[in-house]
């Protein structure tokens, strides 16, 4: 009787960009994306790919072959502007790229997770792999001129014919160099997505062809240099979007790509799967709002004191992993439940009293972190920045900074003027709130979010429960999502 074979494990490649100025830490201040990291299965069926914050001392350029010379005022940057402006963009985006080409075979799945400018990275990569394929593992001599006409498609104020002249390249390059991918990005999950590039000529809009899409996004933060840039609100237009001039205002930026790829790869063998090429709608995409500033999203910072057992951003974390899990990413099941990601069914171990124990444990860390976990405001003193830090965040604040702000209509736009002056961020009215904020607003009486209660300069608003309703997942402790009654 011959042995039943048993079903191969699908290869699985998890890209990890981690936010501004973060790196590899093992002090207890790692951010999420790094617990994310040491939570993956890690077997030779799964590869990890790590790559440090922008404005660390390590960039993906330093220790790569191919590079892209940077030229006038861009060269010569120092760690401090490339903090600031983020200016070695292009080496975090074709790090990944090129660990991809090296990597990636057939039927491979791609999970791709991000913070703060390291999420920009990562949504911005995914574009790219889905726009220009993938090169072979040899070709990486073709990756500045890949890289210069996906710029030219994505950079506003173009004339047509140039970017026409970058579509032709692009699909004469993805026809004869690159490898066909039989399926998207399978899972893309992001914290509080910040703009990495400081030429805002450049399309922010970054269209995802991600099976599956999670963003968590920060109610609470108020610096101008870290305004969201979210998923396309529903009901509205964001203004960066830039179709292809010439070819019809009614023709956006994703059915253009769809259309390209459809032509470019006529032979049905060779065509992507339909879920890449099918409309938005069958994508599946969530963006929920969170309690806490950027860093209460992504992680990072130290504990407040001994007291704090779980912080504000374990309440994002659990959910990202546990979202990233029903996309079929492998976790670890043993560090899931030591980072507290995961709950044990009672008796799961043959110890049923451990199993409840566990479980209730699973569920106060959830709710501890919600309600009594510090909110890191840093414009404000003591909350982990330096008297010189917090006071030049303040300047900024003064400055006309260009910016993406929440029109009264439900709108964005690009505006300088009138300087912020730590105003909140806009919510748009149709954002799917996070049941963690509700818990806090519940718990803590002087937690009164201004963009979700009433005028972001507002300070008179108030909680009423009877204003919100359950949207989705009523009772779950990871999913449950709320939305104000309008």
């Amino acid at each position: 009787m011959q042995p039943e074979e048993q079903t191969p494990v699908e290869r699985q490649i998890v890209l990890c960009f981690d936010g501004t100025g973060n790196t590899f830490r093992t002090d207890g201040t790692e951010t999420n994306i790094l617990r994310i990291c040491r939570m993956l299965e890690r077997t030779d069926e799964q590869l990890c790919y790590y790559q440090p914050g922008i404005g660390t001392q390590i960039t993906p350029g330093s220790l790569a072959s191919t590079t892209i010379r940077r030229t006038g005022r861009l060269a010569g940057s120092s760690h401090a502007v490339d903090l600031a402006l983020g200016r070695t963009f292009h080496q975090h985006v074709l790090g990944g790229y090129r660990f991809l080409m090296r990597h990636y075979r057939a039927s491979t799945q791609i999970y791709v997770f991000g913070f703060s400018r390291g999420a920009f990275t990562a949504r911005f990569l995914v574009e790219m792999v889905d726009f220009v394929g993938l090169l072979g593992p040899d070709n990486e001599e073709m990756l500045p001129l890949i890289w210069k006409a996906f710029m030219t498609w994505k950079t506003r104020g173009c004339d047509a014919e140039a970017k026409r002249r970058a579509l032709h390249f692009v699909t004469e390059t993805r026809e004869t160099l690159c490898r066909p991918t039989s399926q998207p990005v399978r899972f893309l999950g992001v914290f509080d997505t910040v703009n990495s590039i400081a030429d805002f000529r450049v399309d922010l809009q970054i269209l995802s062809m991600a099976q599956v899409t999670r963003h968590a996004v920060s109610v609470d933060e108020r610096r101008v240099k870290f305004r969201p840039v979210l998923l396309k609100p529903m009901g509205t237009r964001c203004p960066c979007a830039d179709p292809l001039a010439g070819m019809g205002p009614e023709r956006t930026a994703s059915s253009l790509l769809a259309a390209w790829k459809r032509k470019s790869r006529g032979d049905p063998a060779e065509t992507l799967n339909t879920a890449v090429l099918g409309s938005v709608e069958e994508q599946d995409v969530q963006e929920l709002w969170f309690p806490g500033g950027h860093a209460d999203i992504g992680g990072g910072c130290q504990r407040s004191s001994e007291g704090e057992r779980h912080q504000l951003s374990h309440a994002p974390l659990v959910w990202m992993v546990q979202e990233a899990s029903r996309a079929g990413l492998r976790f670890d099941e043993a560090k899931m439940r030591r980072f507290g990601c995961a709950e044990v069914t009672a008796g799961g171990d043959g110890d049923g009293r451990q199993g409840v124990d566990e479980s209730l444990d699973f569920h106060t860390a959830l709710e501890e972190s919600s309600t009594r976990g510090t909110l890191h405001d840093l414009l404000s003193f003591g909350h982990g920045l330096s008297r010189a830090s917090v006071l030049a965040w303040r300047a900024m604040e003064y400055f006309p900074v260009k910016r993406i702000d929440l029109l009264p209509q439900g709108r964005w736009k690009v505006a300088r003027w009138p300087p912020p002056k730590g105003a909140a961020r806009g919510v748009p009215d149709d954002a799917v709130i996070h049941v963690s904020v509700i818990r806090r607003m519940k718990a803590d009486p002087s937690y009164r979010p201004q963009n979700l209660l009433g005028r972001r300069d507002d300070t008179t608003g108030c909680f009423d429960a009877t204003e919100w309703q359950v949207h989705a997942s009523k009772g779950d402790a990871v999913r449950e999502t709320w939305r104000k009654i309008r």
